[in-house]
């Protein structure tokens, strides 16, 4: 059997490739392997609700990772109960260090369309993303009895524990001064799209896919006059016991902005826009000044180091930005004295409306 790495399924393409994996299934059914049988679970998973798209196109590149370490180990065919604890821990390793065998196996690691080979050791979170998805589909292939037990139940709970551990950096925004340098700042043709994009972002706090989503029909007026942004957000959306929405008010400079641009905000396709997004924020940032030295975790250092807040910016930044400034100037509840800390009485008595919330983000983000 051919494996081919160099597809991205995106929301476009994914039922295609659902229906062919349906049909693969059928026939090689009596000797399905682990990366096969790991594509069905990804594609019941996505089928039943339990992945949004985005979710399960990310959950696709993790299979197809899955499947380079089986084919460089030898075992590209090897079945699922066949896969040991002593090869998850290997694949474990793999994961941290793939950028390894990239130079090594060039044909496992096609360039274009998106694919980038692995350049460096990757970071805790990464791994353990991967290892919890592996770990979830061993748990339900154990509930279902389709094998006898997990990988990872031969690995101590200590060990386990230690394996799943995630140790963040201390949160990186920017400050307000440092939003308003690059509200201000005056930006070449080229890089006006990602200004548009990355202060739209910090005015509305949402995740980059739900902005990305957004159109122009998601924009409203309230009776006072008010206007603002709603939409159910994707991560969460298969989760809700409701269908309400998140309601944003827009302060002048977002609407100018969705004015201006309707909403079309990428230059080109969402899957390559949304890398290309990322690479020009940092050129953004650093054109407009925000140097400002950070500290971020080094790997391979194994200890902090500073670097230019523009050097380490990513698509989250926007979104840390937004809920950092909105802090700021919250009145704590309990600053009068009226109710112990702790007390929902406060809740009881008064409640955010739409036109409070725009008089804060207004302060927040120092608009008038």
């Amino acid at each position: 059997m051919i494996y081919s790495f160099n597809h991205h399924e995106n929301a476009a393409g994914i039922v295609p490739g659902i229906l062919n994996r349906v049909v693969s299934y059928f026939v090689f059914k009596k000797s399905e392997s682990l990366y096969q049988r790991f594509l069905r679970y990804l594609d019941e998973s996505h089928r039943d609700g339990l992945m949004g798209n985005g979710r399960y196109a990310v959950a696709l590149g993790k299979a197809h990772k899955l499947m380079r370490f089986l084919t460089i180990e030898g075992h590209p065919d090897i079945a699922t109960r066949k896969f040991t604890t002593d090869m998850l821990l290997r694949f474990r390793q793999f994961i941290y260090d793939e950028y390894k065998y990239a130079r090594q196996y060039p044909a496992l690691y096609p360039r274009g369309s998106g694919h980038r080979p692995p350049k460096k050791r990757l970071r805790d979170t990464t791994v353990v993303h991967d290892l919890k998805l592996l770990q979830a589909f061993f748990a339900e292939l154990e509930t279902t009895e389709e094998i006898r037990r997990s990988p990872f139940r031969s690995i101590s709970m200590e060990k386990r524990r230690m394996m799943m551990h995630v140790s963040y950096d201390t949160p990186v925004f920017l400050r307000k001064d440092e939003l308003a340098q690059v509200m201000a700042a005056k930006v070449p043709r080229r890089l006006q799209w990602t200004k548009d994009i990355f202060v739209l972002n910090c005015t509305i706090g949402c995740r980059i896919g739900d902005l990305l989503r957004l159109t122009p029909e998601k924009v409203s007026v309230s009776a006072d006059g008010i206007p603002y942004i709603h939409y159910i957000p994707s991560k969460t959306a298969r989760f809700q016991t409701s269908n309400s929405e998140i309601i944003t008010p827009l302060v002048p400079s977002a609407l100018e902005i969705i004015r201006r641009t309707k909403l079309k905000l990428l230059p080109c396709g969402p899957h390559y826009g949304k890398q290309l997004y990322n690479q020009t924020l940092k050129q953004l940032l650093r054109l407009c000044g925000i140097t400002r030295l950070v500290k971020i975790y080094n790997v391979e250092m194994g200890d902090n180091e500073e670097k230019p807040l523009c050097e380490v910016a990513t698509s989250k930044l926007a979104r840390k930005t937004h809920i950092d400034m909105l802090n700021k100037v919250q009145i704590n509840y309990y600053a009068a004295g009226l109710h112990r800390p702790g007390s929902e009485a406060v809740y009881r008595y008064t409640s955010l409306e739409l036109k409070d919330r725009y008089e804060l983000l207004k302060a927040a983000l120092g608009e008038s």
